[in-house]
């Protein structure tokens, strides 16, 4: 067994580490649009039509749904369709978000005076016949090397107890300079972050495109289907055939 006193009266200055970290999401939106422009002549009907086949769907083609401002919507994988069917205008949108933390360390300078006694010890342990290397003189300096270090840990919770106020004061100050430079980081972080999130949004609405285009083409081809049906009902005609080979629409007509 080790054991370490000392006395202790000394003016001492110190410099007390803070950590801070900051934390926000990130959020960036990407959107097109485009005007489905039909047939003037039928225009309207066309319009009213696709908007029924958006919310009924057809073959192999999901309904849509349909928002609080009347809006048609249709989630896909990486980007939103919505189509407005009073201006015929449909928006491909993307949204991407991503947490960002920055984190940062700071410092201040607490000092005090202390006066005290303090004391430590440690044990070390051998073998009598030095088996496994336990020797006598490496367990006594095992022991001397812990007895100090505890004796340092003694002399530090004097130094906080008899000078409470000069700690708490100087880890404020490094803690409210850590916060700052963490929110420092944490915008410029973010920056890097947003330009990266409008790269990728851009890459997602442009590969997006022909799906997009596939998708709007069968339901508009859909509507201009469902529309010749019903000009034919209710100028008394009739269908003689109706097939459909992938997107072409094949039809033959007969009105009176």
């Amino acid at each position: 067994m080790i054991h370490l006193a000392r006395s202790i009266e000394e003016a001492w200055r110190r410099t007390v580490e803070q950590t801070a970290s900051a934390e926000e999401s990130v959020s960036e939106m990407g959107r097109i649009s485009a005007d489905i422009r039909l047939d003037e002549e039928m225009g309207d009907v066309a319009l009213e039509m696709l908007g029924q086949v958006l919310a009924e769907g057809f073959e192999e083609f999901e309904p849509w749904q349909r928002d609080s401002l009347g809006h048609y919507r249709r989630n896909l994988d990486d980007v939103t369709l919505a189509f407005d069917p009073d201006t015929g205008r449909l928006t491909v949108e993307t949204r991407l978000t991503e947490q960002v933390t920055a984190e940062a360390r700071a410092s201040a300078e607490a000092c005090g005076f202390t006066l005290g006694e303090v004391a430590a010890e440690a044990v070390g342990r051998y073998y009598d016949d030095g088996w496994g290397g336990r020797t006598r003189e490496q367990a006594e300096e095992e022991a001397a090397e812990l007895a100090e270090h505890r004796l340092e840990q003694a002399i530090e919770a004097l130094r906080r107890r008899q000078n409470p106020e000069a700690f708490a004061e100087a880890e404020a100050q490094a803690q409210s300079r850590a916060h700052e430079l963490a929110q420092q980081e944490l915008e410029a972080l973010q920056s890097q972050v947003r330009e990266a999130l409008q790269g990728r949004i851009r890459n997602i609405l442009s590969d997006a495109r022909r799906q997009v285009h596939h998708i709007m083409s069968r339901a508009v081809g859909e509507a201009y289907r469902q529309t010749l049906h019903r000009l034919v009902r209710e100028n008394s005609g009739r269908i003689l055939t109706d097939e459909r080979t992938g997107s072409v629409i094949n039809m033959e007509l007969e009105l009176y």
